[in-house]
């Protein structure tokens, strides 16, 4: 029998969504680096399905007999696969297996994980609830529409597409939103626009960070100037952010004394992107993005105060490094960020004056739809994801007749536009790039990699060996620590986010209906990789460890939430590297 299951409403498919999810997780955080990773049918199958299409495996065993199986397309050296039935969980007690729903599933991972780590899993049980939840609405929300069909034609759509978030994350969808906040209205798998909120602030207050624009640029940029009194101007707000600060006594107060108005939502009318925060304005010259006091998945979003600073001091130093025309660099193109904005009441304390710098924080970044044209632009999460129905979208976007031959080109010249400018930001410069799906746009020529762009500087970090010393001697202790990683810290961030955030999806969903096609694209990325070093002028002991088959570090995005920590705490666990099999199948 054949186990593929045909899944058509919201409720099953945002389940199986969140179900792969978490196995992924699993996979890459528990079972792959403890070595309990088993491409074989148990020797207890009672309550299994007797007959499958694909590659049986157990993911997880843990003290006490219980474990996890589920069939798979695919052995994959990064756990990426694509899962053909749904998980069984083992009941030791009874000594066979049974099909949890999701809520059984997660009770049982999270009760073994908290047994293993001593940390309490309520929290996070709540948080995955609350990301299928949201899941399920968003779907249902496209279903009744009618018009469920995802584009990769148009930028904001892209940006809008993602209605099963992170991959490799137990609560993708996690959104603390206030209660009744009506947060619908906002999110950008909606397929919404809205007008962002305003306020008309004393001038006296306004801090505006730039080293390129003037302060009049930045206002008309930032809102609606019109609306703005003699000794005023007008700042612009997510409308949930606005909620949560006008709800703020000290803000009320403030209201109430005429120092600061209320214009409501009447500011531009703009596009929300899947960082929630940022907002795309069509015809205008940048994104605007905008604090917002709101947990998604690990963090509150809000711009902290060293945030804004650092973003200038980055966008200065990137700038210098862009404008050497390094041939090693052409394929990268970068968003600017060339301005920051904040108020705070004139007079106040630092610690009022800090909180206000922070909920009215606002990064300016380049538009670069303007200069690139929207249908040339696509963000990378959306490229390598999957439809309801699982179709990968990549298939239709690249195209063309011999689609084997075609991925494999394609894969080639994408995967080397990414990594060589980012390899040698870090070897040459001592810049750490955030390279994760979420930050990269792939730049295209009816659908061929032209350029890879990355986005959002509060995510780039200098290597303390090398990168720091590109640092103004002006900048603040604070803006300098950071902005500062280890140089090991650096290497496995951009490792992790290149190639396990990155590159194993990009394999993935290039080889979805092809399992096979993903050895021969690790193969490739190697050949890649091998270019790469060829091509650095400089030292690079830790890529050629890498192509030595050194260990790659995986972010462990499900033990720091069950530990309820922040995701600066994440830890690494190790995985094998791709070219080296018997490591990888253990």
């Amino acid at each position: 029998m054949n186990v593929r299951q045909r899944i058509s409403t919201a409720h099953a498919i945002s389940e199986r969504a969140a179900t792969w999810a978490l196995l992924n997780c699993l996979t890459r955080e528990i079972a792959l680096p403890t070595h309990a990773l088993d491409y074989r049918s148990p020797l207890i199958t009672d309550g299994l399905p007797q007959r499958h299409t694909g590659v049986p495996l157990v993911l997880a065993r843990w003290p006490g007999g219980r474990a996890v199986f589920v069939v798979v397309d695919r052995i994959d050296p990064l756990g990426a696969h694509r899962y053909l039935t749904r998980p069984y969980l083992f009941d030791p007690s009874r000594q066979r297996w049974w099909c949890p729903t999701y809520s059984e599933l997660i009770a049982y991972v999270l009760e073994e994980l908290a047994r293993d780590t001593g940390a309490s899993p309520h929290e996070l049980h709540a948080q995955m609830l609350q990301s299928v939840s949201v899941m399920r609405e968003l779907i249902e929300a496209r279903q009744a529409s009618g018009d469920c069909a995802l584009t990769l034609t148009d930028y904001v759509d892209s940006e809008q597409a993602l209605w099963a978030g992170h991959p490799a994350h137990p609560a993708p969808k996690a959104r603390q939103w206030p209660a009744g906040s009506e947060a619908d209205a906002y999110v950008p798998e909606r397929r919404n626009r809205a007008r962002l909120y305003q306020w008309a602030v004393p001038r006296q207050g306004l801090r505006v960070l730039s080293q390129s624009l003037s302060v009049s640029d930045v206002l008309e940029s930032v809102g609606d100037q019109r609306r703005a009194r003699p000794g005023e101007a007008v700042i612009s707000m997510h409308p949930i952010q606005a909620r949560l600060f006008a709800a703020t006594p000290s803000v009320a107060a403030l209201i109430d004394q005429g120092v600061i108005r209320d214009l409501g939502e009447s500011g531009f009318l703009a596009a929300p992107t899947a960082s929630l925060r940022t907002w795309h304005i069509e015809g205008k010259p940048f994104f605007i993005k905008g604090s917002l006091n709101v947990r998604v998945t690990n963090c509150v979003r809000k711009n902290a105060w060293y945030e804004l600073e650092s973003a200038q001091v980055i966008d200065a130093l990137m700038a210098d490094i862009v404008a050497r025309h390094d041939p090693l660099l052409s394929t990268l193109t970068l968003a600017r960020e060339p301005a920051a904005l904040s108020w705070a009441p004139p007079g106040a304390d630092p610690e009022t004056a800090r909180w206000f710098t922070e909920q009215t924080g606002t990064v300016l970044r380049e538009n670069f739809c303007e200069r690139e044209g929207r249908t040339r632009c696509v963000l990378a999460a959306a490229l390598f994801s999957r439809t309801p129905e699982e179709l990968a979208l990549v298939e239709t976007f690249i195209g063309g007749e011999d689609a084997h031959a075609r991925a494999l080109d394609w894969f080639d010249a994408y995967a080397m536009a990414l990594l060589m400018p980012v390899l040698t930001l870090f070897f040459r410069d001592g810049v750490v790039l955030e390279p994760h799906l979420q930050n990269c746009v792939l730049i295209h020529d009816n659908g061929w990699p032209h350029r890879v762009l990355l986005r959002d500087f509060e995510g780039i970090k200098l290597t303390q060996d090398l990168g720091v010393d590109a640092l103004p001697p002006n900048v603040s202790s604070t803006v300098r620590a950071s902005l500062t990683y280890s140089r090991a810290q650096g290497w496995n961030r951009i490792v992790y986010c290149v190639m396990i955030n990155h590159l194993s999806e990009a394999i993935l969903a290039l080889s979805w209906e092809r399992p096979a096609l993903g050895e021969r694209l690790w193969a490739r990325l190697r050949d890649v990789l091998e270019r790469v070093r060829e091509a650095l002028p400089d030292p690079a002991p830790e890529l050629d460890a890498l192509l030595d088959g050194e260990s790659l570090p995986c972010k462990t995005n499900l033990l720091v939430r069950l530990r309820a920590a922040p995701d600066r705490d994440a830890g690494y666990v190790a995985l094998p590297t791709p070219w080296v099999r018997e490591v990888a199948h253990g």
